[in-house]
């Protein structure tokens, strides 16, 4: 059967999406990829923002994620493309619907194709978000926290940029504070940093 004739969520397609780039290598990686984003881009962009407001954020995320990376070809990139365009149109409200988690796994990806203007705009946009909503980056682990940080350093000129270093920045300091130092911090949450 068919990965598009089989699913028909995009928390299916996502879970698919996953179990399948950690299992095949080479040729076959690369060919699923490209499926993958190109079914990606013709059955789910345009269920953006409803999905959104039905709580299926994380799904694009992750399957984003997946498919941004080179093996999935000029597909992956178009795909991308057609995602940040939708984040960076997102407005306040909704852009909060998104959650920070799945906003850290965008801007990752995103930031793998830093000369396309739409992943520019959508991380500028998640880093807004992220420094107007710098309380609920304790929320995050530090995965997490590495993601946002890996993507906002794409675009290190960006004012928006800068900002939501700036409270990354404090949130770490606020967690190594609790802690004698930061190397008490437990090691596998930090090696992101």
């Amino acid at each position: 059967m068919k990965l598009s004739e089989a699913l028909s969520e995009i928390g299916e397609f996502s879970a698919a999406v996953l179990k399948h780039d950690k299992q095949l290598r080479m040729v076959d990686h690369a060919t699923f990829l490209q499926k993958a984003a190109a079914d990606f881009q013709f059955r789910f962009v345009a269920c953006f923002e409803e999905d959104i407001r039905a709580g299926k954020s994380l799904g694009y995320a992750t399957t984003r994620n997946a498919v941004s990376r080179q093996a999935g070809g000029q597909a992956g990139i178009q795909a991308c493309e057609c995602i940040a365009a939708c984040v960076s149109r997102l407005d306040k409200a909704l852009i909060k619907e998104v959650g920070l988690r799945a906003l850290s796994l965008f801007a990752s990806s995103f930031g793998r194709h830093s000369r396309v203007g739409e992943c520019r705009s959508a991380t500028i946009r998640i880093a807004e978000c992220c420094h107007d909503e710098s309380r609920a980056l304790q929320e995050l682990n530090s995965q997490s926290l590495g993601l946002l940080v890996n993507g906002f350093s794409k675009w290190p000129e960006e004012t928006a940029s800068r900002q939501a270093a700036i409270a990354l920045a404090g949130e770490v300091f606020r967690r190594a504070d609790r802690h004698a130092r930061l190397s008490d911090l437990p090691r596998g949450d930090w090696r992101t940093w």
